[in-house]
């Protein structure tokens, strides 16, 4: 099965082929009847029945799979080897790569396929050496393998591009999902990423009572920066910031831009007072580095709010909480850290 397929798709794909399976050989099976052609008929209801079985994927998709498979990789031997109605038997043989790289893959299903041939041709070899059945012309069954051989080429080539464009779009998908969480300019991840991961941390705390902080951090005067200074310069100091968030929180934290010049920082397993170290360490880091842009430069200052996430608080209270103790750290002079 194709390893991007998802558990739905695969049973969807298994029982559809197993219907038709038990459908057309069933119904084969009965004209056989009618023709008097009773092992050919008990043959096919035998075969119908395996594809019938095959529908109950309960045992698993794989297994189902390959009930199908080489159910009909027999059932085409058989035909081959006997003819089946009137030589027209051989013919059946071009649904198998379809079939096959249908269910199995281009992988998969270039190695059964090449099985599969190799029991064809050694059908068509014990028909003629045992007198099982006379094909006439005897060209016919060197055209019927050649024919094969062209038709299961094509088929392998269109599963090929199907599943090399398939990856491409696979490819895109994560890609488009991967920055759909992530800020572009500072690289940071974004707020729809940060509140996931907060619903995670948060039921941690509820079910294994692991703690975490939150810091919530606003760079100080940044309008003043940018009117001063210019948009660039702004854009620089929130890439600058980034960095030396990167640079000075823990390796299981998370640092995100929030909004604006307003970011985020989550802080697994640790409590208030170890939290307010590290905004001491961010702090210090942004004192002992200026943003230059050209001839500028500046050393940017935050004030933070802290809390400590509460198992019988909502997320949003949580970070409301850690707004609050912002603008007190605002109110009280900037370029500091408030916490309880």
């Amino acid at each position: 099965m194709y390893e991007y397929s998802n558990n739905l798709e695969r049973k969807l794909i298994v029982r559809f082929f197993s219907s038709i399976g038990f459908i057309a050989t069933f119904s084969m099976a009965s004209l056989a009847f009618i023709n008097s052609s009773y092992l050919l008929a008990f043959t096919l209801v035998v075969s119908s029945f395996v594809y019938l079985s095959a529908f109950n994927i309960g045992r698993g998709v794989e297994k189902s799979a390959t009930v199908i498979l080489y159910n009909l990789y027999a059932l085409m031997f058989y035909l081959v080897l006997t003819g089946g109605a009137q030589g027209t038997g051989p013919i059946w043989i071009f649904i198998v790569s379809p079939v096959t790289y249908s269910i199995r893959g281009l992988k998969r299903g270039t190695f059964d396929i090449v099985l599969f041939l190799s029991a064809i041709v050694f059908g068509f070899y014990c028909a003629d050496t045992f007198n099982i059945y006379d094909y006439n012309p005897e060209q016919f069954p060197v055209r019927i393998i050649l024919a094969f051989i062209i038709v299961a080429s094509l088929s392998g080539y269109y599963e090929f591009s199907r599943e090399k464009y398939s990856s491409k779009l696979i490819a895109l998908s994560q890609k488009n999902e991967f920055l759909a969480t992530i800020d572009p300019l500072t690289n940071l991840p974004n707020r729809r990423f940060t509140m996931n991961k907060l619903i995670a941390f948060k039921n941690e705390l509820k079910n294994n009572n692991i703690p975490f902080v939150i810091l919530l951090a606003d760079v100080d005067n940044f309008k003043k920066i940018n009117d001063q200074f210019g948009h660039d310069f702004g854009d620089e100091a929130l890439i600058h910031l980034a960095k030396t968030f990167e640079n000075n929180i823990p390796q299981n934290a998370i640092a995100s831009r929030w909004g604006g010049e307003e970011f985020l920082i989550v802080i697994p397993n640790v409590t208030v007072d170890e939290g307010e170290l590290v905004a001491e360490k961010i702090h210090n880091a942004l004192k002992a580095s200026a943003v230059s842009l050209f001839s500028d430069s500046v050393n940017i200052t935050l004030s933070i709010g802290i809390t400590a996430a509460n198992a019988e608080r909502s997320i949003d209270l949580d970070i409301k909480h850690a707004d609050e103790l912002l603008y007190k750290a605002k109110e009280q002079g900037k370029n500091r850290t408030c916490s309880f």
